[in-house]
């Protein structure tokens, strides 16, 4: 049994000897340096992947946001469509009527995250609505063509705007919608959706 133990040792030592015999070789020899910029540079690949995959992830966590935002103003412009269909919301020629979501409460509608505007003469349910001249606010809207409340639903998930939504423009008996996002507010939390980004324009009915 000793016997076996001092076998053991010796092959330890052995063992021991010939790693501390390659690593002063590769010491002497001068590849020490280019060992370690070997595992240098493992380490900046390392850390590029890392970097990589955050980006990554940062950029599906905007895309995800943009397509619940856009995906809602697809919502907006079905509920104008229906109403117009359904005799709700009857427009002038050349006006232009908007449905909006945005990242500040509302105090006209039951504190909710949305906004409307017309420009031009419109009619909802048989009132009038509208200015010739200059825009007016169209909360009142929302509850006449949204008889779900699914407006109490609306938000700006997107962290780089602060609106967005879809404008429906009668043009004789066709009628163009523009889908619209923008940054800022000027006086009494209002905002000119005319000035923001149009990322989509679709004419109904679909020719």
């Amino acid at each position: 049994m000793w016997k076996e133990k001092g076998q053991n040792i010796i092959e330890y030592a052995l063992m021991l000897a010939l790693v501390v015999g390659i690593g002063s070789f590769i010491y002497t020899q001068g590849y020490g340096d280019n060992i370690s910029a070997v595992f240098n540079h493992a380490g900046n690949l390392l850390e590029e992947v890392n970097k990589t995959q955050e980006e990554a992830k940062k950029e599906a966590e905007k895309a995800a946001a943009r397509n619940d935002d856009r995906n809602y103003a697809d919502h907006m412009a079905e509920l104008l469509k229906d109403a117009i269909k359904n005799g709700v919301l009857v427009m002038d020629d050349k006006t232009t009527v908007y449905l909006l979501a945005q990242n500040k409460p509302g105090t006209k509608l039951d504190n909710s995250f949305v906004n409307g505007a017309v420009y031009g003469q419109t009619k909802v349910n048989g009132k009038s609505y509208g200015n010739k001249a200059n825009q007016v606010g169209f909360d009142g809207l929302w509850k006449a063509v949204d008889t779900e409340g699914s407006y109490s639903k609306a938000s700006v998930h997107q962290s780089d705007i602060d609106w967005y939504g879809v404008g429906i423009t009668r043009n004789g008996d066709s009628y163009n919608l523009s889908y619209v996002e923008g940054k800022g507010y000027n006086k009494n939390n209002g905002f000119d959706p005319r000035t923001g980004t149009e990322y989509k324009n679709k004419s109904w009915p679909e020719s």
